[in-house]
């Protein structure tokens, strides 16, 4: 008799031990319902870029530890295609932040460039050289524009452009003329998860 109990022991053990291993491989994997692995990066990206779309007049905008309080905005349109400029500013710093959100979501951070940092080309041209380094044409064009606050704009009107980039993509370079004059500036483009978008009057957005 004591040898039924046993053989029942064993083939329950057995049976145990299947059932634990045909779970075991019908699980997904860990932070995926299809086994893929969740990528930190991209969830990051899309809980900042939110805050981005919506930052208004009166904002506080923190990159790198500055924050540059939102003095005035730009919209522009060229037969659809839609971009908008930030004037951000504080005792000592004036930048422009520029937020494109069409065929992807692309953000970055522009300062103004004096005329005689120019070293050779001219708005238009295919090269352009700033510092050492070699710009070329992207595009150009012509879009109206719609302003509201402190940017130094007529409240709307029409912009020409042209846009440089470097071909390692990790410096940029635009002119825009909103009718007297050529303004050129140098980009640096930024991960939107960079940026921290304080609104006007609640706490701050997440990264």
């Amino acid at each position: 008799m004591g040898w039924v109990i046993v053989l029942v022991i064993v083939v329950a053990a057995v049976a145990a031990g299947v059932v634990w291993f045909m779970t075991r491989r019908k699980a997904p994997a860990t932070g995926s319902q299809t086994g893929r692995p969740v990528d930190v990066v991209a969830e990051a990206d899309l809980a900042s870029v939110e805050p981005l779309r919506r930052i208004r007049n009166g904002d506080l905008v923190e990159y790198e530890g500055v924050k540059l309080f939102v003095r005035g905005r730009i919209d522009f349109d060229e037969s659809g295609y839609t971009w908008t400029e930030h004037f951000l500013d504080d005792d000592t710093t004036r930048r422009w932040l520029s937020v494109e959100d069409d065929e992807g979501f692309e953000v970055a951070l522009w300062r103004s460039l004096p005329d005689g940092d120019i070293e050779q080309g001219a708005p238009g041209d295919r090269d352009v050289i700033v510092g050492g380094i070699a710009y070329r044409r992207q595009e150009e064009g012509s879009a109206s524009f719609t302003s509201s606050g402190s940017t130094g704009t007529a409240p709307q009107g029409t912009v020409r452009y042209a846009d440089y980039a470097s071909a390692d993509g990790k410096h940029l370079l635009g002119f825009e003329n909103f009718g007297s004059r050529w303004e050129a500036s140098l980009g640096e483009p930024l991960q939107p998860w960079e940026l921290i978008v304080y609104p006007g009057s609640d706490e701050p957005t997440t990264r």
